[in-house]
């Protein structure tokens, strides 16, 4: 009697212990996937945030001053800056394709042509323009667009 008691002890304990480990195996399962998606949701705010320094452009108004920095701050990005003056149409830093966002050569010009006032690509500090972003196939920002109002 004693030895079956002993028995049943030790199966009641086996039984437990694997139910503790399933138990254990579970909640880890359940935490890598909680992981996971808190790691995903985490890169995408990221990349948005990434974008914002560009994104900020969409459907404002600016000057012709703050054209001239943002071609000043993205002279080192591989991104086309657009402006389309009363006078000319020019592309900074980058040329790009205006239909589907598709990078081309780089560009000749710079922020100090468009601060030449007797350059045809001068840009008037004072003027107003609207911007647009352009985006490729994957949806990677290519281009600013700014066109004087």
């Amino acid at each position: 009697m004693e030895n079956s008691l002993k028995g049943l002890m030790l199966a009641a304990g086996i039984i437990i212990t694997c139910i503790i480990i399933s138990l254990g195996f579970y909640i880890a399962r359940e935490a890598s996937d909680t992981a996971s998606s808190g790691t995903g949701q985490i890169n995408e705010l990221q990349a948005e945030f990434a974008d914002t320094s560009k994104t900020m452009y969409e459907n404002t108004e600016v000057s012709g001053s703050e054209v001239i920095n943002v071609i000043r701050k993205f002279s080192d990005e591989a991104i086309g800056v657009k402006v389309q003056t009363k006078k000319n149409t020019s592309y900074y830093i980058y040329q790009f394709n205006d239909a589907d966002g598709s990078l081309k050569s780089a560009s000749t010009l710079d922020y100090k042509t468009a601060q030449n006032a007797t350059s045809a690509n001068y840009i008037n500090p004072t003027g107003r323009f609207l911007g647009s972003v352009v985006r490729d196939a994957n949806g990677t920002i290519t281009g600013l667009s700014f066109v004087q109002q």
